[in-house]
Order: C-alpha cells, then sequence, then structure tokens
C-alpha cells in the first residue's frame, strides 16, 4: 500500500490500483528555466516548487492522499527571452501540455489536481488551464503559487514586497538555503525595479494590484535582469521561507481535499 503522501513516478501499477484515485490529489509543481539576474542559476523557479512540494511531503504522513508529479521544468518566460540562459514555452504549448497531462489524469480516474507555481509569467496562463481543465475534463483544479505559503512580508519591507519581483531578497535566500554552492552572493546587489519610479510619475500606471499594468520584458524594469535586494539575503532567511511555505502548503492541501469533497457532494445532490 502506498504512503499518503507519495510521489507519482515511484509507484508501480499495483500501487496506482490500490490508490482511491477519485479522492487523491495531484501535485503538478510548474517552474521555468530562465535567467535570474548575475548571481543566480537560471533554475531557480523550478528548484523552489520542487523544494517546497518535497518538503511539505514530509507533512503529510496523515492527511490526504497525495500524488507529487514529476515536475515540470519549461514555463512562459518570453519576457526574460532576449537574455542567454532562458528557455521559453508559449501560452499554447504550455496550455497544451498542461491539457495533455490532465487528459492523462482523468482517463484513469483522478480528478483532482493542484498546479503550484514558482514564477510570475506562468501564473496566467495556468488561471486559464485551471477552468478550462474544469470544463474540459470535470477536474477540481486549484492554482497556486510557492509566494502565497512563504510569509515573505516578514523578512523584508513593503518596498521589497512590491518591487524585489525577480532574484531578490526571496529568491536569493531561498537560494541560499537550497543550494548555496550555485549563489554568487559577490555578484549580488540591490537591484532597482523601473516599475517604483512608474509609481511615482503616474497615478495609474505601475505593476502593484490595481494599477493598468504595461507589457513589460525584464530590461524594461532592470537591465542586469533582476529585481529586488538580492545582498540582504541570507541562508537562514530562506530555510524559514521554505519551511513556512511547505507547511502551509501542506494546511492548505488538507483544505482542498475538504473543498473538493463539499464540491463533490454538492454535485451527487443536484
Amino acid at each position: 500500500m502506498t504512503r499518503r503522501a507519495s510521489r507519482w513516478a515511484d509507484l508501480s501499477r499495483s500501487d496506482f490500483a490500490a490508490l482511491d484515485r477519485a479522492r487523491t490529489i495531484c501535485v503538478l509543481p510548474v517552474g521555468a528555466i530562465e535567467q535570474h539576474g548575475p548571481h543566480l542559476p537560471v533554475s531557480v523557479d523550478r528548484d523552489l516548487a520542487e523544494a517546497v512540494l518535497e518538503r511539505a511531503l514530509a507533512e503529510m504522513e496523515a492527511g490526504p492522499s497525495i500524488l507529487a508529479l514529476p515536475g515540470f521544468s519549461y514555463g512562459k518566460s518570453n519576457e526574460h527571452g532576449m537574455i542567454a540562459g532562458t528557455l521559453s514555452l508559449s501560452a499554447p504549448t504550455l496550455l497544451a501540455i498542461l491539457g495533455d497531462i490532465a487528459h492523462s489524469l482523468t482517463k484513469t480516474g483522478f480528478r483532482r489536481l493542484v498546479l503550484l507555481n514558482a514564477h510570475g509569467g506562468n501564473t496566467p496562463v495556468l488561471e486559464i488551464a485551471a477552468r478550462d481543465l474544469k470544463i474540459a475534463h470535470g477536474l477540481r483544479v486549484a492554482t497556486c503559487h510557492w509566494y502565497n505559503f512563504n510569509e515573505a512580508e516578514q523578512h523584508g519591507d513593503a518596498r521589497e514586497s512590491a518591487f524585489g519581483i525577480h532574484a531578490g531578497l526571496i529568491e536569493t535566500s531561498a537560494m541560499l538555503a537550497l543550494k548555496p554552492a550555485l549563489v554568487a552572493m559577490e555578484r549580488a546587489d540591490d537591484f532597482a525595479n523601473q516599475a517604483e519610479t512608474w509609481q511615482h510619475d503616474y497615478d495609474h500606471i505601475g505593476l502593484s494590484p490595481g494599477r493598468a499594468r504595461p507589457a513589460w520584458t525584464i530590461e524594461d524594469l532592470n537591465a542586469c535582469g533582476a529585481c529586488g535586494n538580492a545582498v540582504a539575503a541570507t541562508r537562514a532567511i530562506g530555510e524559514q521561507l521554505l519551511e513556512t511555505a511547505a507547511r502551509n502548503f501542506a494546511r492548505f492541501l488538507g483544505e482542498f481535499e475538504r473543498f473538493c469533497d463539499q464540491q463533490d457532494q454538492r454535485d451527487r445532490a443536484h
């Protein structure tokens, strides 16, 4: 019999046969391979999505049945596409891949899927995908970002929270905890974000919630390809971020099980 929390790729045919597939929650970590400034590897988003899920599995010995799908490394990263190291999918390609994965799940009886994201550029695509997968396949789908769970506001000021959106304090700290040998802190800096100037100069233009958002590529925000105070990053902050994110994500999965059970009960009643 499989553990309550398992890795999809580790299971056998017999293990899958023993699962309550209709109630098992499948979790797909969705990252990206893209430049992260002069000091971080291009693997940041892939590594962080998988790390949060891996740590969350250890929290799930009791609770819902969870299957961690093999991580999805590539995302929609064309805002970084002019900088070497970035590998990007188009939105239609990403939607098609997610659709094929969903089809594989539903034709063998799985009905619940969580998309755990670690790249902001994926967010609008995943939200479109989630609704389409619900309608096309009858899946219960939720989308979320590891930032939803890491309580990062405890570790930076309001400026960093608003404008440290790429390879700043949070991502640099998390990578110091996860893969310190790949972090070149001698190249880290407090990288400015041009969007801060936009929001000073204009009443309605910017990247914060409620603002009209101009289309941008990373060069519009910072020529170094990073935004945020990376030089303030520490391994201790990173460990706390990852542990908090894993703990809160595990709690969310318990909530998602209850939510899906209630939705299923409602549908049966109708």
